[in-house]
């Protein structure tokens, strides 16, 4: 047994007597720890693939603008340039000095950029545009970029660093975090969960940070979406619901049922060798989904369906068929994002971005406002948005 499953075991043994018993307990234990297992190996940032165009219809309802559509817009498809302010795009090359591609992993809400090479080297950008600089440090999972700082995790680790704009570096979380999920910012606060799935929130990087009040469950559920002070978490365990916790008190304000799509926990019928009932592939956290939030919208990407859920009344808008991801390497890719008015995916290898100061009076499929882009990653944060165009990524201020 090594260091991490150590660290595992122990924080299990303390934590016995608060876990509320359920059918299936033993198979949960199991499954985290072969989930430890896995996930030593270093995952690479997934390269930007070269994808089909997708044909998608485009009303004139948006604000016409001097930016043009550049070489990796699909036919016929305003490019995500036209949702922002023209006098605000700086571009940031993707291309380092030597050759190394440059890919985002995360888009700050004050226009701060992080991301990686191919080899995991970290480098960061900024609002003002220009050449990607190196911060110095590797990186497995973990990128997030806050207000004046920048988080990661070092292949093989499980602490999450965060370092300051002023060089300053400490370390997040009170029992570590899973370099597999997502780091989550905003309002000054970093989200992530620990090695048991278990969210922890800390106030920058000048705090270790705390585990999230689970109010006596099992499990409270796995870190999805953040909108300052507004967490959501995933319970597809015990529950089977999604939770709007307050950070600020750690009380959880709502539960709805699951995205649809989204598939709890199976066990197997027959146990294992030590008696325990083994997990489904495919079920409960080793689904891989995507969710984002605004302070209106609440968004699910599941098995390439992407649904918007409006807060107020919790009612579908629009649910929008993406095409399922094929392969490790498109599953990797998948991203979902939201900016103060804009929701932006990565699926399959084709991009896009829906308005929603559009949906708050249509509430209806936004079909004039989607944007298609066949290569790269597109982001959106705060009033931000990043695009990839041809050689560069374009980053600018939403109208």
């Amino acid at each position: 047994m090594n260091g991490i499953e150590e660290r595992l075991k122990d924080a299990f043994g303390a934590r016995a007597d608060a876990v509320r018993p359920h059918p299936g307990a033993r198979a949960e234990n199991a499954r985290r720890i072969g989930r430890s297992r896995t996930r030593r190996r270093v995952a690479a940032p997934a390269v930007a693939v070269t994808a089909v165009a997708a044909a998608v219809a485009a009303p004139t309802v948006l604000p016409e603008a001097s930016h043009r559509a550049g070489p990796n817009a699909a036919t016929g498809v305003r490019s995500p340039g036209n949702l922002v302010d023209p006098s605000t795009i700086v571009t940031i090359p993707a291309a380092l000095p030597g050759g190394a591609a440059f890919t985002p992993d995360a888009l700050g809400a004050d226009g701060s950029v992080v991301g990686r090479t191919a080899d995991g080297r970290v480098y960061t950008a900024g609002p003002k545009g220009g050449r990607p600089r190196p911060l110095g440090v590797r990186a497995e999972g973990g990128l997030a970029a806050g207000k004046g700082f920048v988080t990661w995790i070092a292949p093989g680790s499980w602490k999450l660093s965060c370092r300051t704009s002023r060089g300053r570096t400490g370390v997040i979380g009170p029992q570590g975090a899973t370099p597999a999920d997502p780091v989550l910012v905003g309002g000054g606060a970093v989200i992530g969960d620990d090695p048991m799935n278990q969210p922890f929130v800390a106030t920058g990087c000048g705090d270790a940070g705390r585990t999230v009040a689970n109010h006596g469950k099992g499990m409270l559920g796995q870190a999805l979406a953040f909108t300052y002070p507004t967490l959501f978490v995933a319970d597809t365990m015990n529950d089977k619901v999604l939770r709007e916790i307050d950070v600020r008190t750690d009380a959880i304000v709502r539960e709805h049922p699951l995205p649809p799509g989204v598939r709890p926990l199976k066990l197997t019928g027959k146990s294992g060798n030590g008696g325990e009932r083994r997990a489904v592939s495919g079920t409960g956290p080793e689904q891989k989904w995507r969710a984002a939030a605004n302070g209106d919208y609440f968004a699910s990407l599941v098995d390439g369906t992407l649904r918007i859920v409006a807060r107020d009344g919790w009612k579908t808008v629009t649910a929008l068929d993406q095409g399922k991801a094929r392969g490790a390497k498109a599953d990797g890719g998948t991203r979902l994002t939201a900016g103060d008015h804009l929701i932006a995916y990565t699926n399959a290898g084709v991009s896009g971005v829906i308005d929603t100061g559009a949906l708050e009076s249509a509430r209806k499929h936004p079909t004039g406002i989607r944007f298609a882009v066949v290569q790269g990653p597109v982001l959106a944060a705060g009033d931000w948005l990043l695009w990839r165009d041809g050689r560069a990524y374009h980053l600018g201020r939403v109208r």
